[in-house]
């Protein structure tokens, strides 16, 4: 089986990667992409399943390209950064400082500071993707929490700017909740699968309020959580409500409020003051 190294750069924690034209034939295996199509393909990571696409990319004024592209997918993005954190935050300080002083980032790194991934064709819709250089830091923890709550993303993306949200979950289990319990200014929405309820609230510090038999919701079973971008810290409240009223207009309550009736849950907040003032 041929195999393809590849040294990680910022497109591999953004996009995917370039193939090099030498080693196109082992990820195709004689099944070709017509050109300006893709095919779907899994990434096989950490004994795990990833949706990406192989790509025969027909570029503008240049030769076409195959590429591997997994940008769609968050959560195989979100653990490749934290693999590979080394590498992630000397990427993403090149690129805050190229941005400081209105330059174009090209990824510079040392050779004693590269870190390598190997890729495995193992047949036209399966790759295997696996750990060949990693380099441990004494700081990898905190690096990775910083990853965790996207710290990265509002720090070196303009888009995150004007963003209220720098990270939104998908829906955890309870059992996950100490992973999660240091998270900072969250607006958080928990669920009771079998009592039909749904509550929302917000919290500087998520285990200081999310917390197992919660009186208003005792039984819930699954949660989520939006981290808000630290421009708009002194509106945590703010956004708190707002996103009890709109629930609160779609699905049953005990606010009293008038609405839609969706479904079969029912909103159990009944603190609705900051907007029936």
């Amino acid at each position: 089986m041929r195999e393809y190294y590849k040294k990680i750069d910022k497109s591999f924690f953004k996009h995917g990667i370039t193939i090099p034209k030498d080693y196109v034939d082992i990820f195709i295996f004689d099944d070709p992409v017509p050109l300006g199509t893709s095919r779907e393909v899994k990434i096989i990571w950490k004994k795990k399943e990833y949706n990406a696409k192989l790509s025969n990319v027909n570029r503008k004024g240049a030769s076409a390209v195959y590429q591997l592209r997994w940008d769609l997918n968050k959560e195989l993005l979100s653990s490749l950064k934290q693999e590979f954190i080394q590498t992630y935050f000397a990427i993403e300080s090149q690129s805050f400082e190229a941005k400081e002083k209105q330059e174009y980032h090209i990824t510079h790194l040392l050779g004693g500071s590269q870190e390598v991934v190997i890729f495995k064709p193992l047949d036209a819709y399966h790759i295997l993707l696996e750990t060949f250089i990693k380099i441990e830091t004494p700081y990898d923890n905190i690096f990775k929490r910083l990853v965790e709550e996207n710290v990265f993303g509002w720090l070196s993306n303009a888009n995150f700017e004007n963003s209220f949200i720098t990270k939104s979950t998908k829906w955890l289990s309870i059992d996950e909740l100490y992973k999660h319990e240091d998270i900072n200014y969250v607006v958080y929405y928990l669920i009771d699968d079998a009592n039909k309820q749904i509550y929302i609230g917000s919290a500087i510090r998520l285990g200081d309020r999310v917390k197992p038999n919660r009186p208003e919701i005792p039984n819930w079973n699954k949660f989520r959580y939006e981290i808000i971008h630290p421009k708009y810290h002194d509106m945590l409240r703010e956004i708190e409500y707002h996103s009890i009223m709109n629930f609160a207009r779609f699905f049953k309550n005990d606010g009293n409020l008038s609405s839609m009736n969706l479904g079969e849950y029912v909103l159990v907040n009944k603190d609705y003051k900051y907007y029936l003032k």
